[in-house]
């Protein structure tokens, strides 16, 4: 299994990729009953390439944090709390603006730390979670630009997702913070798992 994989690592690799992209893409047009069962097969397709190729095994709790998120919008999307928020002082698009970022760092950050251990790179972890963390927030840049397109190119009538000129950058802040809050989570959980092992790694040698 593994050496097909590897054959086939590239277009693997690229149709993940594409996949990802494109679900990324129509996610804010999807009703919740189409966007998590699509997430789930993205999931898992990730989660049996890891598999196979590595050998390694992505918890499941960290992909169930991956689903909440696509599950958050999808709520918002059901409900129309982007434009009547469920909350006082917050609108619902800087609610998962922030807590997405929160939920799905902590599994960017376990598969670079994993990435780099197959490879036989040893980096301190709070440096492999900064890595992490920016890499999430270029992406989440990126992400912007491409709501830019869709909603000045792509739409009949500018405005439909980008509401005001503070619009970008209060998602952007949104985003930095709940990768931090995330990029945090998975530091601390990382570091004390990494600590369990060496004690019981050294309860077993003094046996």
């Amino acid at each position: 299994m593994n050496k097909t994989v590897k054959r086939y690592e590239i277009p693997i690799v690229a149709g993940l990729l594409i996949w990802g992209t494109l679900f990324l893409l129509k996610m804010a047009y999807l009703r919740i009953w189409i966007s998590t069962p699509i997430c789930v097969a993205y999931l898992w397709a990730i989660y049996a390439y890891v598999k196979a190729r590595y050998d390694a095994k992505i918890p499941f709790a960290l992909l169930f944090m991956v689903w909440a998120s696509v599950a958050l919008d999808g709520l918002g999307n059901l409900f129309d709390f982007y434009n009547n928020s469920p909350f006082k002082y917050f609108k619902y698009d800087e609610f998962t603006h922030t807590a997405v970022p929160a939920l799905t760092a902590p599994v960017i950050v376990w598969l670079l730390r994993a990435g780099l251990d197959h490879f036989g790179y040893r980096l301190p972890l709070g440096l492999v979670t900064f890595f992490a963390v920016t890499t999430m927030f270029t992406l989440s840049g990126f992400y912007e630009i491409v709501e830019l397109w869709d909603d000045k190119y792509m739409w009949p009538q500018p405005g439909m997702r980008i509401h005001g000129p503070y619009d970008t950058p209060n998602d952007l802040q949104c985003d930095l913070l709940g990768l931090i809050i995330g990029g945090l989570i998975a530091h601390v959980a990382l570091k004390r798992q990494a600590r369990s092992e060496f004690q019981r790694a050294h309860a077993a040698g003094a046996a």
